[in-house]
């Protein structure tokens, strides 16, 4: 490794590491899994990624392997952003290169944060509007394409790229936006790899039309390629839905043009507690038609567990709940709408109701909410709150038998299954306490997951509905794909990544072994995030 990393800082701007603690560092995500790859390659231009993707694959045709990882800050829940091989992470691709004020559009590397985008942005009055992880890069969230809080308002990151650069696995770079038939025929050489890719989609589309059409019927799953369906529209074809929710197996990004919104004004949130959880219900059905930026939904018991860490918030001080379920509102609409909203919801509370309105004077009761929520993650006593399966869909209708099978996981394992999650987008997480240093604990985690996936198809859910799979719920999810689907994903995967070099036993090809193999025997380290 030591040659092979010495040969690729001789051509690139960047650096590659082979010393074992800096690739430790690189080893894990915020998922289960660990993976400590061979080597690590810190880009600093888009002509680095290429070479390092065009050695890579110059081996795979050798019949030598170096699966390439492409990694932003690590904030990933799948284990889509570790692997064995070599991780090309984007954190030097870091620059915002254009604001055009006037157009409303931004032009970044794959590397700048979601936080960094938006603090620059607010002082020309304007926002990316999507409410995540501000640690996330804004590869990652294409990769990812997580429904986010605010999506159901304001459409996610889907809604809000132009176009972008990838580098294809043949190391070429290529330019991924709408293209008119004739302009494709002007535009691409007949012997390139961007060409041959063009036309295996176009051929797949008309092989799999059937599968295609019938996978458009299922907007609220991530599984798999799913924009295929968003690919061929009118008269035009584009390939780049097809990087949305892809993880890195189909190419890597290398430079985005945002659309860009004026800076909504701020969110005021409305929070209430209901003990009675058909209560709870008609209540969030009444928020939904306010169109809140978000509405989120707590289990009471993850208020009861802070407090025993000494983090209740002061709000619930002279309203202790033993159980229920907390209700979080944020609308960014102007001043007086936004009051009016909040006085709605509280006219349709029953008397006795708890409920309290953000007002400059208690601002710090909602972020002693928000330090409660991190002490239920962290404060542990007997393993870790990590995400095994975060971000499922649920049907509204189907909550209510979602929660009463989740207790009756609890019963057969032993586990807290304490629900938090997105009403307006119905994704939702738990984070079971497991200790994953010990082989007890890694048995539950398999059990888990299986009982888990098995409910969530019970109860018309998706396990990919907020986020793709990885290599976490890649093993539930492949087996319920049906074979048309399998062939379907798996003819995409090759026409982009013939020698399968890019990021593979992600989404596809996972195995029992393997995952069990990546599963961490220590305790991570760090805070824990929801």
């Amino acid at each position: 490794m030591s040659k092979l990393a010495n040969y690729l800082n001789q051509h690139i701007v960047g650096n590659v590491f082979d010393r074992p603690s800096i690739c430790e560092t690189y080893a894990t995500d915020r998922s289960v899994l660990r993976a400590v790859p061979k080597m690590v390659a810190l880009p600093e231009t888009a002509e680095d990624v290429c070479k390092l993707v065009r050695f890579a694959n110059q081996l795979a045709i050798r019949d030598l392997r170096l699966p390439l990882t492409i990694r932003g800050t690590g904030t990933g829940k799948t284990g889509a952003s570790i692997g064995d091989g070599l991780v090309i992470s984007t954190e030097r691709m870091n620059h915002i290169e254009e604001i055009d004020v006037r157009g409303r559009l931004v032009r970044v590397q794959p590397g700048v944060t979601l936080g960094t985008l938006n603090a620059a942005l607010g002082l020309q009055g304007l926002c990316l509007p999507i409410d995540y992880d501000p640690h996330i890069t804004m590869g990652s969230l294409i990769a990812n394409c997580p429904n986010d809080d605010a999506s159901g308002k304001h459409g996610g990151i889907f809604h809000y790229v132009e176009r972008a650069e990838v580098v294809l696995s043949s190391g070429d770079i290529v330019q991924l936006a709408p293209y008119n038939l004739r302009t494709l025929d002007n535009k691409l050489d007949a012997g390139s790899f961007e060409c041959a890719i063009y036309r295996k989609i176009e051929q797949i589309l008309d092989q799999h039309a059937d599968t295609v059409l019938d996978r458009s019927t299922r907007p609220f799953d991530l599984a798999g390629y799913a924009n295929i369906t968003k690919v061929r529209e009118s008269h035009t074809v584009n390939l780049l839905p097809l990087m949305f929710a892809s993880q890195g197996t189909l190419g890597f990004i290398t430079d985005i043009i945002l659309r860009i919104d004026l800076l909504p004004p701020p969110t005021r949130r409305f929070m209430v507690a209901i003990p009675d959880f058909k209560g709870f219900l008609r209540f969030l059905n009444f928020a939904c038609e306010l169109e809140p930026r978000f509405l989120k939904i707590y289990d009471a018991r993850i208020i009861q567990q802070a407090a025993e860490f000494g983090n209740l918030p002061q709000a619930f001080r002279h309203h202790r709940l033993t159980e229920g379920w907390i209700a979080m509102a944020g609308f960014d609409d102007r001043r007086f709408r936004a009051a009016r909203k909040i006085q709605h919801c509280k006219n349709v509370l029953p008397p006795g109701i708890f409920s309290i309105e953000e007002t400059t004077n208690n601002a710090s009761h909602f972020q002693e909410f928000d330090s409660a929520m991190l002490s239920f993650l962290n404060d542990c006593g007997g393993g870790e709150r990590l995400a095994v399966a975060d971000d499922v869909y649920i049907p509204r209708y189907r909550l209510a038998d979602f929660i009463a099978g989740l207790k009756q996981i609890e019963e057969i394992l032993s586990l807290d299954l304490s629900i938090f999650g997105s009403y307006s987008t119905s994704n939702y997480n738990v984070r079971p306490e497991i200790d994953y240093a010990n082989f007890e604990g890694r048995r539950k985690v398999v059990n888990f997951l299986r009982q888990y996936s098995q409910l969530v198809t019970e109860c018309e859910g998706s396990l990919t509905g907020g986020s793709p799979e990885g290599r976490i719920k890649a093993l539930p999810t492949s087996q319920s794909l049906t074979p048309a689907e399998r062939e379907l994903y798996l003819d995409i995967k090759t026409a982009f990544d013939p020698n399968n070099i890019l990021n593979p036993g992600v989404k596809m090809g996972t195995e029992l072994r393997d995952t069990i193999r990546h599963l961490r025997t220590e305790e991570k380290k760090g805070i824990i995030t929801p």
